[in-house]
């Protein structure tokens, strides 16, 4: 009888024991139920078109921590820049045909790879028509410089021959807040009352002072000391998943000073004929339109954030 009662005793003990732990073990499913769940990362995909001389490759974004709403924002953003510059190589009245054929179409992506063809086949059309004298030609490529889920930066650089003496060499920075997806100035990046422009100014002629030092130690090559540039928090910038700030800079064209061939030309004197003097003046436009076509040269200036941290709105 007591070994019935001890052995009774001890079934009860572990029942209450696995009454008790039952809690623990449904517990436990629950409690990864309720971990939250992460957004996933910010993704890009590539929209390319070829077609002829036509190569035109663009980013596609998506994960914004706005939601889909910014998502379709930026990349609409990103897509009427590069349309615009396809749209050059087309008359007024060749893109009022194309924007009528296509202006029921939301879809940002079909009507970029709709635009190169129509463009490629306005191109063919003229030149088979002996309006285009040589092959024109699209290069458009792009470098995702940072994929933030609340920033975003891309690079579209397009390499282009519509016509004229050379093709020209575009670079476009374009930088996001994924938050809201607006398009954002480089006086934004900091903090009202700080003094960046001469921070940036000072680091960008150190910067140009040992590149042409550099070109005169390596090179042998006698430089002019280079000019000091004027920011207005306006440029044209990036920034990168390294924590650097690139600003990207056009060159104005050369200017016309004494002594040039402009400006040393030999004048016609009274007695000479209006012959002479009307193929003076077609001499002089030629040589300023060659001025007005020389190609824009384009500086790059990669700064870490190292150096003006203190500065940085964050």
């Amino acid at each position: 009888m007591f070994f019935v009662k001890k052995i009774a005793t001890l079934a009860f003990i572990w029942i209450m024991l696995l009454v008790s732990a039952m809690p623990c073990l449904a517990a436990a499913p629950a409690s990864k139920t309720k971990k939250p769940v992460e957004k996933p990362e910010l993704t890009v995909k590539e929209q390319r078109t070829r077609s002829g001389s036509f190569n035109v490759a663009l980013p596609y974004m998506s994960g914004a921590v706005g939601g889909k709403e910014i998502d379709d924002k930026v990349n609409r953003e990103v897509f009427t820049y590069v349309n615009t510059m396809l749209k050059e190589a087309l008359s007024a009245q060749e893109t009022e045909s194309f924007e009528k054929e296509h202006k029921a179409s939301g879809d940002i992506k079909q009507y970029n790879s709709d635009l190169v063809k129509y463009v490629v086949k306005k191109v063919a059309a003229k030149s088979s028509a002996g309006k285009v004298t040589a092959s024109w030609h699209v290069n458009c490529e792009y470098e995702v410089k940072s994929d933030r889920k609340a920033f975003y930066s891309v690079l579209l650089k397009t390499k282009t021959y519509t016509g004229g003496p050379r093709g020209t060499v575009a670079m476009k920075a374009m930088n996001f807040d994924l938050k809201d997806g607006h398009l954002m100035e480089l006086r934004e990046l900091f903090d009202l009352q700080a003094d960046y422009i001469s921070r940036l100014q000072t680091l960008i002629g150190y910067q140009q002072k040992g590149r042409a030092r550099l070109i005169r130690h390596i090179k042998g090559k006698r430089v002019p000391d280079p000019k000091p540039v004027t920011l207005t928090g306006r440029e044209n910038f990036y920034v990168d998943n390294h924590y650097n700030l690139g600003i990207i800079m056009y060159s104005e064209k050369p200017e016309t000073t004494p002594g040039s061939p402009a400006e040393s030309a030999v004048k016609p004197d009274a007695a000479s004929s209006g012959t002479a003097t009307a193929a003076g003046e077609q001499k002089e436009a030629a040589k300023t339109a060659a001025k007005d076509t020389e190609p824009v040269k384009i500086e790059v200036y990669d700064i870490s954030l190292n150096d003006f941290a203190d500065l940085i709105k964050l």
